[in-house]
């Protein structure tokens, strides 16, 4: 078996057991923890409390003193339902300039989804001259997108249906020195796939060479003989047959649609500063750490297959004379190999850590994601006369902000409690497509942690994300203006379990004295 064939095989049977996700900061996917979705993943990069801390900051797995395996799961259920306000065609200088673009508001656009975070790490040594070292693995996806509306919706021509999937693979190591100051960083082994479903309205596509067509035709019915003064009445009935054909603006629907998947590589870096160790009595302040990552950007060539579907012949029944070369259409869309440029971005994470009065602990996030990458997606067809499909994006850079709060309420309970603040990349309504009618969010979420053994920990999670209402004047490329709002909201749901083995967690001699303390925060 060739290995290409191999990696294929490989790459669906991951795909069966991470679906896609809805979106969350455009597309990129912050549900990659369940602790972490307690805090609006606030302090990701600095918390380093379970082996998920490998996907937001590599350097945190060398705090983790006992091997461990923690696999999550996360329920999204988000809702994105347009309301029609005025869509039509942007034409301007035609006479369908104006013109009211028909259709339903396409339903709900949200698709509820589970996916799977899978983390593995595991100490290799803890030395007081050379240092600690610690490795691990992850299985992630993150960045993903899926909406799906109505075949009949008004913006049908802008999207049908649009599934984004990446699965990231992170082998990762992590070294600590000076007992303080910690290192790490992963290679990122990514699949990508995509699959993007429109309309086509052929009805539309057909004016142009039909306007020549009937502005060819008296000197075509005079050529055959026709007299001068019955040519008009036959060049209506030719142009009224065309109309009854459906050879109309909206009239004529066909469908595209376009696969592909790549595979490729980039890495994550990250530092973590322990500066607070341990219980000072005289003291309210406890452990404190800040860090920082930054995981690459990523660039794909996805390549597949590109079909059409529902191609009309440029003909009409009963029409005195029929368009000359009726195939035109389906010469130019029929199926064939399609491959699209995909540039994901670079995201910059920084973080602190305070616990404090022993059972409280703050955290604070910072993430800056690097969307001015993505500009466009063109997608090139293997027929030189198929014309090019550009996705026109426009991103600009986001920021997002969060706090989160931990209290250890027993030994074997914690509680937590987050709030976010996720700006959009989308610059304005011009370019807020259906494909992703994303915009600035409020995240509240809260969680708990129960210990019900010394070697595992369950976790349990809800968020839901407040959307400032999207409002489109998306104008698609055959020049059809979406023209309304969406009513967009997003719940999560995770739960996870985590399993640890080997030594004992080492403690200092301050944390020694209470016992109690030293097992219930392992902090």
């Amino acid at each position: 078996m060739r290995q290409s064939t191999i990696l294929r095989v490989v790459s669906y049977l991951i795909i069966s057991i991470l679906p896609l996700a809805a979106r969350a900061g455009s597309f990129v996917l912050n549900e990659q923890s369940v602790s972490g979705l307690g805090l609006s993943f606030a302090g990701g990069a600095a918390q380093a409390e379970d082996a998920s801390t490998l996907f937001f900051n590599p350097a945190g797995i060398v705090r983790l003193e006992q091997g461990e395996l923690q696999l999550g799961l996360h329920a999204i259920v988000p809702s994105a339902e347009f309301t029609n306000q005025g869509s039509r065609y942007n034409l301007p200088g035609t006479p369908f300039d104006g013109l009211p673009v028909t259709g339903n508001n396409g339903g709900d656009g949200g698709v509820m989804h589970v996916i799977g975070n899978l983390y593995l790490t595991q100490p290799v040594f803890r030395n007081p001259k050379y240092g600690d070292l610690s490795v691990g693995v992850g299985l992630t996806t993150p960045f993903g997108l899926e909406t799906d509306y109505d075949p009949a919706w008004v913006g049908r021509y802008a999207s049908l249906r649009t599934k984004l999937t990446t699965i990231d693979i992170q082998p990762t190591v992590a070294y600590r020195l000076f007992d303080r100051l910690s290192f790490g960083a992963g290679l990122d082994v990514q699949y990508a796939s995509a699959r993007l479903t429109q309309a086509i309205d052929f009805g539309l596509a057909a004016q142009s060479p039909l306007a020549q067509f009937y502005g060819a035709l008296p000197a075509i019915l005079a050529a055959r003989g026709v007299p001068a003064a019955a040519i008009p009445g036959v060049i209506a009935a030719t142009r009224q047959a065309y109309t009854n054909a459906g050879f109309v603006p909206g009239g004529l629907d066909g469908v595209s649609e376009v696969t592909g998947d790549d595979w490729s590589v980039g890495f994550t870096l990250g530092a973590l500063f322990e500066y607070r160790k341990g219980d000072d009595e005289n003291s309210c302040l406890q452990d404190g750490r800040i860090g920082f990552s930054y995981r690459s950007a990523m660039d794909h060539t996805l390549t597949g297959d590109a079909a059409f579907r529902r191609v009309p012949l440029i003909t009409a029944a009963g029409a005195p004379v029929q368009f000359p070369t009726p195939t035109a259409f389906q010469d130019i869309f029929f199926n064939q190999g399609a491959s699209a440029a995909l540039d994901l971005p670079d995201i910059f994470h920084f973080s602190i850590y305070q616990r404090f009065e022993r059972q409280f602990a703050i955290m604070g996030d910072i993430t800056w994601t690097r969307w001015s990458r993505l500009q466009n997606v063109p997608i090139v067809f293997e027929n030189a006369g198929t014309p090019t499909t550009v996705l026109n994006i426009n991103y600009q850079d986001a920021l997002r902000y969060a706090v989160g709060f931990e209290w250890y309420a027993c030994k074997n309970l914690t509680l937590r409690t987050g709030f976010a603040y996720d700006e959009t990349p989308i610059r304005s309504p011009e370019f807020r497509t259906p494909r992703i009618p994303d915009n600035n969010r409020y995240f509240v979420s809260g969680g708990l942690r129960w210990s019900p053994k010394s070697w595992m920990d369950i976790d349990v999670g809800y968020a839901h994300l407040f959307v400032a209402e999207p409002r489109s004047n998306f104008t698609d490329s055959q020049g059809h203006a979406l023209i309304g709002t969406y009513d967009a909201q997003v719940d999560i749901v995770s739960a996870s379990v985590t399993l640890r083995w080997g030594g004992p967690r080492h403690v200092t001699e301050s944390y020694a004295k209470d016992s109690k303390e030293a097992v219930t925060f392992r902090k």
